[in-house]
């Protein structure tokens, strides 16, 4: 790794988290939302958007594209290996989405810059991040029940939630990227819960890259 780059990371990091806006820019209900996911194998990334109309989330078109991405896996800084692939796939949609859900961490990020916030903020869109696991912070209770959330803290602040979207499964980390409430995250999310345990845009979007890395 180059002397200093995770430095320079870092202040990038910092620059985008100080122009995040966790405010709707967009009203409800959206008619559209992009679901994006990114696979891997080998030195390939392979990248998915689908969109889907709100709220009866029907498919409308499937973005594709593949890419080598610049820098290796480094914890906390996934955004600079897989953004640039997901904007890859953003791009090719013949429409643009009134939001985008990805499945990684929003604002719940140690310095408040997730891949759903990165993307937000290049893209210009409204975005959430849907994750699996939680990459900083605490919460007060664990969900027990399907549909039911707890707030996730970070230094003081409440930075996401923890929601279990399907019985016997782990929770989801759902926190606003940029240009959406934490409230209209929740909301979202919610909203997209068709008997799985991800929402549908991820979903898709995960099976859509995954199949692109199988028969790479």
């Amino acid at each position: 790794m180059r002397p200093g780059l995770l430095a320079k990371l870092k202040h990038v990091q910092q620059v985008l988290a100080s122009k995040v806006v966790l405010e709707d820019g967009f009203s409800w209900p959206p008619k559209s939302i992009a679901g994006l996911d990114v696979a891997f194998k080998g030195d390939m990334a392979f990248s998915a958007c689908v969109l889907l109309s709100f709220p009866d989330l029907k498919v409308l078109e499937v973005s594709r594209a593949s890419s080598r991405p610049r820098l290796p896996y480094i914890p906390g800084f996934l955004a600079f290996r897989e953004v640039p692939a997901m904007l890859k796939a953003l791009r090719g949609l013949g429409q643009e989405p009134d939001v985008v859900m990805v499945d990684a961490q929003g604002i719940a990020h140690p310095r408040r810059c997730g891949e759903a916030t990165h993307l937000g903020i290049v893209a210009g869109l409204p975005s959430v991040g849907v994750a699996k696991r939680v990459l900083c912070g605490t919460y007060p209770t664990r969900p027990r029940r399907p549909d039911t959330w707890s707030p996730l803290y970070h230094e003081g602040d409440i930075v996401g939630f923890i929601y279990l979207s399907k019985a016997r499964c782990r929770p989801l980390v759902i926190s606003p990227g940029h240009l959406i409430s934490l409230e209209t995250s929740l909301r979202l999310v919610r909203a997209c819960i068709r008997g799985h345990k991800l929402p549908e845009p991820t979903r898709l979007a995960h099976l859509a890259a995954s199949e692109m890395a199988r028969q790479a």
